[in-house]
């Protein structure tokens, strides 16, 4: 945090060198250039965005990134309001103040002044790169209009419409869908509540009374978020002190002007936007340039029913009126039988298919799903996809299965051979993976453990080898006897300790599986050949080198 008094401008900045340099000196160093076009946050979320200027109350509390995007655009903090508690959040403008006692994140601009406190300032900002407010959208409202008494409270299907105006107290339920109209009010106490996705379209303004709420309804079946409540208005909107709101407000050519103590969650985007004092402001969805689509109202969640919203004369209602029986009520579970609606609307269960049954998702790469009898479709065994030989590459796609492509003739394999026809010259079991210096190597390691447990086989070998870049004829053991010994050792993370032309071999555990030859298991050594890939702290041995902080290098282990 720092209190500070910064004010600068992006003309300014193009012309003056962080270096000192004269002033009529181009600035076109990439590293200055990046500190006065810093890059945009990359999760940047605006919950608030003004084209000319966003006033943030005395005491008022948010929680999430704000902007101002026009070319000219300020942001004011007034006196101790604050975004958010840790300071993660973001605050971008041509202009940014933050007034005594105010707290905001990382601040974006070319002049910015800072008397209260911010986490991180970053000067320089092309307001052009902000998203921009979209274009008004085409309204076409109707002639009727809608006006509910005092503490009435009624539904309405989608449409269009005239003032929509609700009274003291009064409940508005509205079904899923599109609502245009001239004006809508809420008188103080007045509830606007929709119990499914709407989109509402207003020609001229939006005004809401002292105490008064926008928000879902607490019976919608099922659960809905700001986004689900999209308002658009050409005119004004007007939200009256104590209001409640959760919702996305867009107003391109209009103000959005919120009262004291208000509550609101959700996304607000107009030409200027002042916040109330006192006011609690909460991100909730990302804010889309363009009205989402809805579905249709009265959704029961009933394949067996034929949901409508139906008006007669001044009264709206749901009507979910049951499909012919014998109707398909499917739930794309195979295992369960064939699901059809009976005469009352309702879903009747079908006969589970026997065991065995196949229930195949068209995934190639996660086995033969089979029916287990009860209605349930178990997993598959998924394809063994490595096929040891390091001159392919193995590969698994939904729709054909696994496949091995053969690596480029005169490819490396195995460390210390080459590919030839797919198959490569150093026969056998391989393991071969380069490692870098002061790394640990846990991607290596996983390959090292493959290779002990699932490549590796219970059997008999004629010899094992370790080689590397810093001998790539290695050492070899081609006693059978003790081959296999060796190579059974690393198979089953076991131990031994035997001499073999000349050398001794170890097997043991380091961090995971080691083998070394010519020297101690988990120690630090010079010019042995070491292979430890699951050590941490990069100390994953080498060969004829340091095997503690070796230098970069390949090391290979073949068993055949």
């Amino acid at each position: 945090m720092q209190l500070a008094t910064f004010r600068t401008s992006l003309f300014a900045l193009a012309t003056l060198s962080l270096g000192g340099c004269l002033a009529d000196s181009p600035q076109t160093d990439a590293t200055d250039q990046a500190v006065i076009n810093p890059p945009l946050p990359t999760d940047l979320n605006l919950m608030l965005n003004a084209k000319t200027t966003l006033t943030i109350g005395p005491f008022a509390q948010l929680s999430g990134d704000v902007a101002a995007s026009g070319p000219t655009g300020s942001v004011l903090f007034d006196v101790s309001s604050s975004q958010g508690f840790f300071g993660n959040r973001n605050v971008l403008a041509n202009t940014v103040t933050i007034r005594s006692g105010a707290s905001a994140g990382h601040v974006f601009g070319n002049d910015i002044t800072v008397d209260g406190f911010v986490s991180q300032q970053s000067l320089g900002l092309d307001p052009a790169t902000l998203p921009q407010l979209p274009a008004p959208t085409t309204i076409t409202p109707g002639t009727t209009s809608v006006t509910l008494k005092a503490n009435q409270a009624k539904q309405l299907c989608p449409g269009q419409f005239g003032a929509i105006s609700l009274g003291v107290g009064a409940t508005l339920n509205l079904n899923g869908g599109v609502y245009q109209m001239t004006r809508l009010t809420l008188a103080d106490g007045a509830k606007l509540e929709p119990s499914e996705p709407v989109v509402i379209l207003i020609s001229g303004s939006l005004t809401i009374g002292l105490n008064s709420a926008i928000r879902p309804s607490a019976q919608a079946l099922n659960p809905m978020t700001a986004g689900d409540i999209r308002i658009e208005a050409v005119g004004n909107i007007t939200l009256g002190d104590g209001a409640q709101v959760r919702a996305h407000l867009l107003t391109p050519n209009g103000k959005l002007a919120t009262g004291k103590n208000v509550g609101f969650t959700g996304a607000g985007w107009a030409k200027i936007i002042s916040i109330g004092a006192n006011s609690f402001v909460n991100s909730e969805g990302a804010f889309s340039a363009q009205a989402p689509t809805v579905p249709p109202p009265c959704n029961d969640n009933n394949l067996c029913t034929v949901d409508q919203c139906v008006t007669s004369g001044s009264l709206a209602m749901c009507t979910n009126a049951p499909v012919p029986s014998g109707s398909s009520c499917e739930d794309d579970n195979t295992c369960n039988g064939v699901e059809l609606c009976n005469a009352t609307g309702q879903c009747q269960a079908g006969t589970p298919a026997s065991t065995g049954t196949s229930c195949e998702d068209a995934d190639a790469c996660n086995g033969d799903e089979r029916c287990n009898g009860t209605g349930t479709c178990l997993s598959g065994t998924p394809p063994v996809v490595n096929d040891g030989n390091s001159c392919t590459v193995d590969a698994c796609t939904a729709d054909t299965g696994v496949s091995h492509i053969p690596l480029p003739d005169g490819t490396v394999c195995a460390g210390r051979g080459v590919c030839q026809d797919g198959e490569c010259s150093v026969k056998g079991t391989v393991f071969s993976e380069d490692f870098v210096q002061f790394q640990d190597a846990s991607a290596q390691c996983d390959s090292w453990n493959d290779f002990l447990s699932n490549q590796l086989v219970d059997g008999s070998y004629g010899s094992v080898t370790v080689s590397g870049t810093f001998d790539t004829d290695g050492l070899t053991c081609d006693d059978p006897d003790a081959a296999t010994q060796i190579c059974q050792a690393l198979h089953h993370n076991g131990f031994t300790q035997l001499t073999c032309n000349g050398h001794l071999w170890s097997v043991g555990t380091c961090g995971g599986t080691e083998v070394i030859v010519d020297g101690f298991t988990c120690s630090c050594s010079f010019g042995v050949h070491d292979v430890r890939p699951c050590t941490g702290f990069g100390q994953w041995g080498g060969i004829n080198s340091d095997t503690c902080n070796p230098p970069s290098q390949n090391l290979t282990v073949v068993c055949e």
